[in-house]
């Protein structure tokens, strides 16, 4: 009812709005004939051949305009490229030449001793006769990627590889006498030496692979599955998003498959990352209030101290290694025309940058500056469980006041929201995904910074999961039982595909091509808190005990490895699929079939290589901080337990 209520309010404000907000001469479909009679806007020439030929290979933009007036070509092309959110800016080209090849005709005088003002001359020259000759168009160079003659030999190691590669040998050590010692000792001589064994991969695997806790009360085995689920949606996104970024064979297909259900879906589908804001949100208010049911005495500034100090520690081991990584071997690691302009420059962001990623502030210090985009996450989650903690906290001792006091607040983010998405024109998820702004990584894009990955905008998701804590603790405190109510259960039952559909449909409000400004504020605003509230509702009633073919499927035991490797899996699986595409030879094909393939290729990789992070990284480091502060950690109520190191309220 709500997200149908939230739909016809985007309707009406769209049709009032749709004069005054449409952008003119806009054509939303083309003939085959009328859309390859447009320039084609990416081509990539042989790489190999050319730099083992020690040939001048170029990549770079170019911005077209016309010869001469009128031009009804270009007129053409801007009015198909004004329809933004679905089509890219065909006045634009993107070329990648070999210039001994495709551009002979235009050599300059002894090509073999040009520098790099001189081939980047001879490119932009080569690619304006090709387009004049051509479409009577003009080509003027708009970004240099790179110029390059051959392929430079590697340069030696800095500072910070040879720190990382000696990082990894001391690991694998630690992995190997801490394993031996496991295997070895009695369990007399263990006494006293348990931080020697925290890197023992047996007892790493049999933490990993331990049957996860059970609450008396609360079902939260359904967590497990929710948590692999929606990284699997995450990791199919951004195998589109990625592909985006990159030379497409053929974009007609990508541009015309835009508009349908299951690729709104699919590409909206990043409203899923708020069911980990809610599931983090929500257990760690469940934990406190747990103790509180318990009548267990909680000092606000100890508690606030330990339980950041073990979010940090779960979190940051293994985050802080990938960054490494990325900041040192990553540009190593492959080679092809598109590197440099995919990894080497995203590596070289990760070496300016890194510190901001140590101190949770990457989603707001250098934001157009990426380095590991989908990190952007576990910045505003850290942001947002601190400020969660604190608001718990507080209202510890007013607990009838919690809900009200929480409502009030989202209430008000979401008009706050609403006014900064009208104030600014910022737009929707979907509408910020349009394929310019991905193949932009969203460089000057306001929405991305202010709505996406700022806290601010993700704070409806963190407060609907405390709502829902306080919410399932009040309805324990006064023994209602959820499952005798059926009304309720079907509507928690059916909150499930409600959710998706609001996902698949609530784009579709603002009509095609760009939005008009009220409705995409209002949309902006209204897209997250609708689907939390729907996530929120099929929760509480999973957790409840009201059964449902979604929920025995996601309480599956077998989710609960995979749920731990699921952390690795984020961190991973950005790095792996942008070094697949990027040493591609030739242009990449973005359509269901290839989508679904490398879904399935880069998922599968991702949580192999999450494993060795998990055993070596991330699970010994727990295990130390267990082993050198035991009562501590006995104390912390974020402490994770001792058969399941993978605390359920981290991603």
């Amino acid at each position: 009812m709500a997200a149908a209520r939230a739909l016809s309010l985007l309707a009406l404000c769209h049709l009032a709005c749709a004069g005054a907000g449409a952008a003119p001469h806009i054509i939303f479909d083309l003939s085959d004939e009328q859309y390859y009679e447009m320039p084609r806007l990416f081509a990539l020439d042989e790489w190999p051949g050319c730099v083992a030929a020690r040939g001048a290979y170029c990549v770079g933009s170019f911005e077209l305009a016309p010869a001469q007036l009128p031009h009804p070509l270009y007129d053409l092309m801007q009015a198909y490229s004004a329809n933004t959110v679905d089509n890219y800016n065909h006045t634009r080209l993107h070329r990648g030449l070999c210039l001994p090849r495709s551009c002979a005709a235009h050599a300059p005088p002894r090509p073999h001793d040009l520098h790099e003002d001189q081939l980047r001359d001879w490119f932009s020259s080569c690619v304006n006769a090709s387009t004049l000759s051509g479409y009577n168009l003009s080509a003027q160079l708009l970004r240099l990627e790179y110029c390059t003659r051959g392929e430079a030999p590697p340069p030696d190691l800095t500072p910070a590889e040879r720190a990382f590669a000696g990082f990894l040998a001391a690991l694998l050590a630690l992995a190997v006498i801490s394993t031996a010692l496991d295997l070895t000792l009695s369990d007399h001589a263990r006494k006293g030496l348990e931080w020697a064994l925290v890197w023992s991969v047996p007892a790493c695997w049999r933490a990993l692979s331990a049957p996860p806790p059970r609450a008396a009360r609360t079902d939260l085995a359904c967590f497990d599955g929710l948590r692999v689920l929606t990284m699997l949606v995450v990791i199919i996104e951004h195998v589109c998003w990625i592909t985006t970024q990159t030379y497409l064979a053929d974009t007609k297909i990508y541009e015309q498959i835009r508009g349908s259900i299951d690729v709104i879906l699919m590409t909206n589908s990043t409203l899923v990352v708020q069911i980990f804001f809610i599931m983090s949100s929500f257990l760690l208010a469940h934990k406190l209030l747990q103790q509180r049911r318990r009548g267990e005495h909680v000092p606000p500034f100890s508690t606030f101290m330990d339980t950041m100090f073990n979010r940090i520690i779960r979190v940051s081991p293994s985050y802080w290694v990938v960054v490494w990584f990325a900041a040192s071997w990553w540009q190593r690691t492959g080679r092809g025309p598109l590197w440099a302009p995919m990894v080497a420059s995203e590596a070289a962001v990760c070496r300016r940058k890194w510190w901001t990623h140590l101190l949770y502030l990457n989603n707001i210090l250098y934001a157009d500056d990426k380095c590991l985009i989908q990190t952007w996450y576990l910045a505003a989650d850290m942001q947002l469980y601190a400020v969660c903690l604190a608001l718990t906290l507080a209202l510890w001792r007013w607990r009838r006041a919690a809900v009200a006091v929480l409502t009030a607040l989202l209430v008000g983010s979401v008009a706050l929201l609403f006014g900064l998405a009208y104030y600014w024109n910022l737009v929707p998820t979907y509408v910020m995904h349009r394929p310019e702004s991905v193949w932009l990584a969203y460089r000057e894009e306001p929405s991305f910074n202010v709505l996406y990955q700022s806290p601010l905008g993700n704070v409806p998701g963190a407060l609907a999961g405390l709502l829902l804590a306080h919410l399932h603790h009040a309805l324990l405190d006064l023994d209602v039982q959820l499952p005798r109510y059926k009304i309720f259960g079907w509507l928690s039952v059916a909150a499930v595909p409600v959710a998706a559909w609001w996902v698949a449909v609530s784009p579709l409000a603002l009509g095609r091509g760009p939005p008009a400004r009220l409705p995409a504020a209002a949309l902006a605003a209204l897209e997250r808190p609708v689907f939390s509230f729907f996530v929120a509702m099929a929760l509480l009633g999973a957790m409840n005990g009201i059964p449902s073919a979604v929920k025995r499927c996601l309480s599956w035991p077998g989710w609960a490895a995979w749920a731990r490797l699921s952390f690795g899996a984020l961190l991973l699986h950005m790095p792996i699929n942008k070094s697949l595409v990027a040493a591609r030879l030739m242009p990449s094909m973005l359509d269901r079939q290839a989508a679904i393939s490398e879904w399935f290729g880069v998922a599968a990789v991702s949580y192999m290589a999450a494993l060795p992070l998990a055993l070596l990284v991330e699970l010994p480091a727990q295990r130390l901080v267990r082993a050198l502060r035991p009562e501590r950690a006995a104390r912390a109520p974020s402490a994770p337990p001792a058969r399941a190191p993978a605390d359920k309220s981290d991603l």
